[in-house]
């Protein structure tokens, strides 16, 4: 069952740790990781329907884990004469008006948008009401356009 189950929602589990983290590298290991303690918890898992919602759960926990770890970390500059790799810029003004939501914000909108998640099911994964979820995914929207709005008033 645990498989079946995880295989059926793989790319939701991925969207969502990307959602969080920001890069492919951290959503993998937030991914690997969430699932190991799924797991090593299953036996806790009361009722299979609530399987998705359950397993999301845990891998948002493990998202705000690592954040949280992330932030105790200092960073260096490296020195100039290290080999430097140019990675190609890509500009999305979607994805940047993403990354510039809240990361619940940016949760719900990629559940409700890529994955088709519904609303009640977006209220079982975050532990919030119905009501609260469709008022956070409103104001994302509404910040989404207003964001997009003024970076395509800004290139006129």
């Amino acid at each position: 069952m645990f498989q079946t189950e995880v295989r059926r929602i793989e790319k939701l589990l991925y969207h969502v740790a990307w959602t969080h983290l920001g890069n492919d590298r951290d959503a993998e290991d937030a991914v690997q990781e969430a699932l190991l303690k799924a797991w090593m918890k299953r036996d806790s898992l009361r009722d299979e329907k609530q399987f998705k919602p359950w397993l999301t759960r845990i891998l948002c926990n493990q998202c705000k884990d690592m954040l949280r770890k992330r932030k105790r970390w200092s960073f260096y500059p490296l020195m100039e004469d290290t080999a430097q790799i140019e990675m190609p810029e890509v500009e999305n003004p979607v994805l940047n008006a993403m990354q510039k939501l809240k990361p619940e914000y940016r949760t719900l909108m990629t559940l409700y948008y890529l994955d088709g998640c519904s609303v009640r099911e977006l209220s079982e994964i975050t532990g919030a009401p119905q009501g609260t979820v469709k008022t956070r995914i409103r104001n994302a929207r509404k910040q989404l356009s207003k964001t997009l709005l003024i970076e395509w008033e800004d290139e006129l």
